[in-house]
């Protein structure tokens, strides 16, 4: 099913009725139909411990928020932990019902005029338009580095009604971060920046964290500050058309209307961003920066040295101004507290660096890893794509060569990294050969370097890599991922949705009195398109009026799918799959015949 729709994906950017579309499908096709499936790489004594696992109600399995590591919690325990995070009235508040509907209709208020004064386009109005019925929800990570393993809250909002909304004003204001010279874009920057920086014998260096940054961002200041940033943004007409006011009312309803559900209730968050809203990091950045615009100015002798990563600060001050320093930070807003760390053994780490004052009073870099990282990386037996593999070495060995200035330091990061890799199963010829990170080539246009679309394959030993080539071939950039992971079959830390609340599914009808069926597509709660099979209009109610019949009480969920087009092609395969009596059409998407053969003999599962 995925690689069907992955082709018609690509055969949409290239053009679907073009002969290169038709010589494109015929060759892919070709290999899916002499296609040899690899065999499993976990035994059957595993995939029983595995499904032991799954289905153990007493326990919840969780990647750790930081450090590659896996947690298993008695679930008792992540519930207590869940409700003491809830139960804090001045960042959450239980609601007495879902206010899914009520947040859908004053976006829409907002979207409808935008759009009919022509301030965005009508594919962005569909795409902004709330159609999903689905809430947030919420799940904890646990903090393995910290004591007693406290969770990190996450607010999951991909699908949500503001999901779209958040992300289209998240793209407006992020060009507006990180125009101070504070500002961090990542740990190379950071080494960089303080290469430059040589520490006399009366300073220190240290960092400030601050605590929950992102339930702690004042909202209404917040949306102050970015409504006055955007105001004098003399390039906020070359992103969009909305005025200032028009993107701070859209901001304000994202960050306003912060719901979410959990163990069935729901909770809306009363102060700070979610973790977990396309928005947030931008809302939260440019926060810090009038924040720290003010700590730095109103203090008499500020640090000789103050750059951020988000809530994470390195600095360089006097060392008998560190504790005035620091509560005059505590000072500026109530919201906002921070955590110190000084340097011990003349060394400060932040981010993934280790910071070393020398004799000199210069700094040395090298990479640190806090002591609960697990050096665990992507098993080299792994049924994954070979370039995400050597990806892995690649991103390593450039972080190694980026971040680490001494020799010696560089050459046992290099040891400590062949040792890890060789466990994960990593070959010596997998180190030497770091180049080999993109096996596959990506052919370009000798006038246009940028590729037509992308399309994601599932990963299939022996066939992904061969219909990868077809498709890069006609411009279009190809991504593989793997059918299943562990993390996949274990982790499910949020509410389960019932599958008459489930939205955009491809699902399947059937008569309780005969054999006719229906195959359908809905982006919308499936429970709303049954009741519209109710409509005298429908085949489904004419088929039950004509014969008498019942409707079948089990609707069948084939597929689960958000994406328009996506979703469209698994209806049309489904329905040439199944032919289904009651469909008037074959689907909203044109399925060239040339795909009768594959589905309609073979398993369209991993297709």
């Amino acid at each position: 099913m995925e690689f069907i729709t992955a082709l018609e994906k690509a055969c949409k950017f290239i053009g679907p009725d073009t002969e290169e579309a038709a010589h494109l499908r015929s060759d892919c096709v070709h290999l899916l139909k002499h296609r040899k499936m690899p065999p499993s790489n976990i035994t059957k004594e595993e995939r029983l411990a595995l499904d032991d696992l799954r289905k153990d109600s007493s326990i919840i399995i969780l990647p750790a928020d930081k450090g590659r590591a896996t947690v298993i919690m008695n679930k008792s325990e992540y519930q207590d932990k869940c409700s003491d995070l809830l139960n804090d009235s001045t960042t959450y508040c239980r609601l007495k019902k879902d206010p899914t509907n009520n947040y859908s209709d004053k976006l829409t208020k907002i979207l409808r005029p935008l759009k009919d004064q022509e301030l965005i386009t009508y594919e962005q109005y569909r795409t902004l338009y709330p159609t999903s019925t689905e809430p947030p929800k919420f799940y904890g990570l646990p903090k393995v580095h910290k004591p007693d393993c406290p969770l990190r809250p996450i607010v999951a909002t991909r699908g949500s009604i503001m999901y779209q909304t958040a992300k289209f004003v998240a793209n407006i204001l992020a060009p507006m971060v990180g125009k101070t010279q504070h500002h961090l874009k990542n740990s190379g920057e950071l080494v960089e920046r303080m290469s430059q920086v040589t520490l006399d014998d009366d300073e220190s260096l240290v960092s400030f964290d601050v605590s929950a940054l992102f339930t702690s961002v004042p909202v209404e200041e917040s949306i102050v500050i970015i409504r006055d940033r955007l105001t004098c943004d003399s390039s906020l007409n070359e992103r969009t058309k909305l005025s200032p006011l028009q993107v701070t009312e859209l901001l304000r309803l994202c960050l306003t209307t912060t719901y979410f559900k959990y163990e069935g209730k729901f909770y809306s968050q009363v102060e700070g961003a979610a973790m977990g809203s396309p928005v947030s990091p931008i809302v939260a950045n440019l926060f810090m920066e009038w924040f720290e615009s003010r700590a730095l100015t109103t203090f008499p002798n500020p640090p000789k040295v103050w750059v951020r990563y988000v809530d994470d600060v390195g600095a360089v001050l006097k060392s008998s101004l560190i504790e005035p320093f620091h509560h005059h930070l505590n000072s500026i807003h109530p919201n906002i507290k921070f955590t110190k760390e000084l340097e011990e053994n003349r060394s400060l780490p932040m981010l993934d660096v280790l910071m070393t004052r020398k004799d000199d009073g210069r700094l040395k870099f090298s990479v640190f890893r806090k002591p609960t990282h697990t050096d665990q990386y992507l098993l080299f037996d792994s049924h994954q794509p070979m370039e995400h593999k050597m990806g892995v070495i690649r991103t390593l060995r450039h972080r190694a060569d980026h971040l680490i200035t001494e020799v010696d330091d560089k050459n046992t990061e290099y040891d400590h990294l062949k040792t890890v890799l060789s466990i994960a199963g990593y070959t010596r010829w997998a180190w030497q050969s770091p180049g080999r990170t993109k096996l596959i080539p990506h052919p370009r246009s000798s006038t246009d370097s940028r590729p037509k679309g992308h399309v994601t394959l599932p990963y299939v030993a022996g066939v992904t890599e061969a219909i990868t080539r077809k498709i890069r071939n006609t411009g279009v950039a190809v991504h593989s991922t793997p059918c299943t992971t562990i993390r996949r079959l274990l982790v499910a830390p949020k509410d389960k949705t019932e599958p008459e609340d489930t939205c955009g599914v491809v699902y399947h009808l059937t008569c309780e009195d005969c054999e006719a069926q229906y195959v359908g597509e809905t982006e919308r709660a499936l429970r709303k398109r049954i009741s519209e099979h109710k409509r005298e209009s429908s085949p489904v109610a004419q088929h039950m009026q004509t014969y008498k019949h019942q409707p079948g009480k089990k609707v069948t969920i084939l597929d689960r799918e958000s994406r328009w087009f996506e979703r469209g092609v698994k209806e049309a395969v489904h329905i040439r799959s199944r032919s289904p009596s009651l469909n008037r059409d074959q689907g909203r998407h044109r399925l060239p015949p040339i795909y009768n053969s594959l589905v309609q003999s073979r398993d369209l599962g991993d297709l």
